[in-house]
């Protein structure tokens, strides 16, 4: 039997799974040829990193694994598990490790300031996908409210707020006969820490008995939840750093547990549904204060996290509901091992580099330097007939695209190997950028002869029509010809799927700006006094931080003394510049360069104190190899703006989830798509979305039955169908 020609383009996270689950097993790779096509010279997309010339890795910016990254973490670890090498052994257990301390900026105010976070762990577990997740709603809530436990005696101890159970309470927890609340215990009046436990409690009841819990018990832990968070706004701990946290903490809790009950558990309101109405008007319409939720660190916390700032306007966050409960349910209520975990190398080298060698072992193709430039549609407008492809340079023989790095680690570089190629008559160009037209050749790719599917995996901003007429065309009538209609990339796609013009169309793009800095100095002498920290929400414009510093073993430099991995949502729309406008990354590098500028000079002494000399920000603190005067030490650090089209993160905004496509909607017979602009039912820009999306393309191509982890997360139609009924049977109104 023939194998089937399976083509995926793009070569980042999404491309890279669809192309390990189809060569999986011995005979998925007797069934099935695969041949990724990338652009440049490396893959990983926005996983790509590489060392420049000074031996630095310089990546796409900052990469925290979160510990609900179960598809990814399972892929990784199975990579490393089968790695064909020699010499040193390479454990992915010593190369990503967890990162408990993750506090909290507070960036409004003349003084920024900083809230302590930390996250239980736990070592038993390991690596996260090594044991499946319950992912039911009532343990998701279960376990965040075991958060919420946590960090009230870590806020309070033992002083905690006294709240008085009201009678109808009382008597649904008498009714239970749950031997953790004797009536002895109750007496109607508790500590907020007890009705904490109540809570968690009666939502694992929910999973234990479902068909006997019903509104009175949705009821219970909504009061229970309500009556702490009272008690807490009134207590002077509030007032601490701790307390005024966890008192906002609560604050927020009982309206997202009473958003879930309603919306998801009654309502079975869909997750596309909820996507439609932004959050944050989500939490209030369910009961949040609207100035706590306008100005909690913790509510902003989430959006920068997850880059909802479409156009990378933080005045025009966007992000929406259903999908934002599945992600704060995900990373609080699902976690394993850690929230956070932080890679000990780069990105390229701990993740892609390891995949590309498993890959090619199961003998996948790469065709390197390949830029899509367009896929043609059959003439009855229903099956992709051609992909169209720049090549931008030829490879000579001998060209190694990964190097040893020590360790025994690999890594790709930040540039290509120049002197292995046939390149350009315009000599370096930057292969990877959207303004970059260099080729010495094209390659036409027809179903007939070259491949039998195509997985599009490449980046919504690779597609995106940015200009020209932007209404939805219809199909071309009959006898229509190329002169009276001009085409242009991507055209046959727009003009006979309507549904994939509105996806690319409606979509929304987030660029955003990536900083290193390496630093003469270590963390304690640039003032920071806590332990080592992964920051979000900290001043602006560089609000996410973390200390990189175990990357430099690698690097081998000494000094210097630390590194710092800063990143932030970038304020543009230049990311729809033509084509052909060369200068576009120029300006929004220097625009980069600017901000930078700015943040060292009035926002860095807010986490490293003694950074200012004389009132001045002290510019030795920065290491340079040409020991350059002032400010032009930036030049020594690495500082871009990710506004080229691919490099921009998609935006879940209210209302465009409906809009997204799955792996096997694209419209046309033989292409599906993978990446995290479709609908993979977790549609959030991470790297466990692009995995999924991949998972999703090889399942759909195979016809296996295979059940993703997380893709059917709070997905009520399809699992909570049963629970839900039975909610829906006996959804009487609330008691009083």
């Amino acid at each position: 039997m023939s194998q089937r020609r399976i083509i995926i383009v793009g070569g980042g996270m999404a491309g890279l799974s669809a192309a390990y689950q189809l060569s999986l097993t011995p005979e998925l790779r007797k069934q099935y040829h695969v041949t990724v096509y990338q652009l440049g010279w490396r893959l990983g997309g926005k996983c790509a990193s590489g060392r420049d010339a000074q031996g630095r890795n310089i990546e796409h910016g900052l990469h925290i694994w979160f510990g609900h990254y179960l598809n990814a973490f399972q892929m990784l670890e199975e990579v490393y598990q089968n790695l064909p090498r020699e010499g040193p052994t390479v454990e992915l257990n010593c190369l990503i490790l967890p990162q408990g301390y993750t506090p909290i900026g507070d960036p409004d105010g003349a003084k920024p300031s900083v809230y302590d976070v930390s996250f239980p762990t736990s070592k038993k577990v390991g690596i996260p996908g090594r044991e499946p997740a319950d992912l039911s709603i009532a343990n998701c809530l279960s376990h965040a409210i075991g958060l919420l436990i946590a960090f009230h005696d870590y806020a309070l101890g033992s002083d905690s707020p006294i709240v008085k159970l009201d009678e109808v309470s009382i008597q649904t927890i008498k009714l239970r006969d749950d031997p953790q609340f004797p009536p002895s215990r109750l007496l109607g009046v508790v500590t907020a820490r007890t009705c904490l436990e109540i809570a968690s409690t009666w939502l694992l009841h929910l999973d234990e008995d479902m068909f006997s819990f019903g509104p009175a018990d949705m009821e219970l832990v909504r009061r229970v939840l309500q009556g702490a968070a009272g008690a807490s706004g009134h207590m002077t701990f509030a007032n601490t750093a701790a307390g005024h946290l966890f008192n906002q903490a609560l604050q927020l809790a009982w309206p997202l547990v009473d958003g879930i009950f309603d919306d998801i558990v009654i309502e079975q309101r869909s997750i596309q549904q909820m996507d439609g109405e932004d959050f944050r008007r989500w939490l209030i319409r369910h009961g949040a204060e609207p100035t706590l939720v306008k100005q909690s660190p913790m509510v902003r916390a989430l959006y920068d996290t997850m880059f909802q700032y479409p156009d990378g306007d933080i005045a025009n966050a966007s992000y929406g509901a259903g999908t934002a409960v599945q992600v704060l349910l995900r990373a609080l209520g699902t976690y394993q091992g850690a929230v956070a975990w932080e890679l000990q190398a780069g990105a390229g080298e701990v993740i892609v580099a390891p995949l590309f060698e498993i890959l090619k072992q199961r003998d996948v193709e790469f065709r390197f330097f390949h830029k899509l430039t367009d896929i043609r549609v059959s003439s009855d407008g229903r099956s992709v007939d051609s992909l169209h492809f720049d090549v931008q340079a030829i490879p000579k023989s001998g060209y190694e695209w990964t190097v040893p790095i020590g360790h025994g680690l690999f890594s790709w570089s930040s540039q290509p190997d120049w002197l292995h190629l046939d390149v350009p008559p315009n000599g370096c160009v930057d292969f990877e950028s959207f303004w970059c037209n260099e080729r010495v050749d094209t390659d036409v790719k027809t179903r007939v002869d070259d491949f039998d599917d195509v997985v599009l995996a490449i980046p919504l901003g690779a597609f995106k029509k940015f200009t020209g007429n932007k209404s939805v065309e219809r199909p071309p009538g009959p006898g229509l010809s190329s002169i009276e209609a001009k085409h242009e990339p991507f055209d046959d796609l727009y003009n006979y799927s309507t549904d994939f013009w509105n996806m690319a169309a409606k979509l929304r793009l987030v660029p955003s700006i990536a900083v290193q800095l390496w630093s003469t100095r270590s963390l304690a002498d640039l003032g920071w006094s806590g332990q080592k920290p992964a920051l979000v929400s900290g001043p602006n414009p560089l609000d996410i931080w973390a200390d990189m510093s175990q990357l430099l073993r690698y690097e081998r430099r000494d000094p210097p003394y630390s590194l710092h991995y800063l990143c932030d949502v970038f304020p543009s729309k230049l990311y729809a510049a033509p084509r052909t406008s060369r200068h576009a990354q120029e300006m929004a590098n220097l625009l980069a360069y600017l901000k930078t500028l700015d943040w060292l000079e009035h926002k860095a002494k807010f986490i490293w104190p003694k950074v200012m000399t004389n009132g001045a920000f002290d510019w030795t603190v920065l290491y340079d190899d040409q020991d350059r005067d002032d400010y032009r030490r930036i030049r020594a650090q690495h500082v871009k703006a990710n506004i080229s089209p691919w490099d921009c993160c998609v935006a879940t905004a209210a209302g465009t989830s409906a809009w997204r496509l799955k792996t096997d909607e694209s419209g046309f017979k033989h292409l599906y798509l993978a990446g995290t602009w479709i609908d993979t039912g977790f549609n959030t820009e991470c790297v466990e979305t692009a995995v999924i999306s991949g998972m999703q393309a090889a399942r759909a191509i195979t016809g296996a039955e295979l059940e993703i982890p997380g893709e059917r997360f709070l997905h009520a139609t399809r699992q909570y169908l049963s629970l839900c009924d039975v909610m829906r049977s006996c959804a009487s109104a609330p008691a009083e």
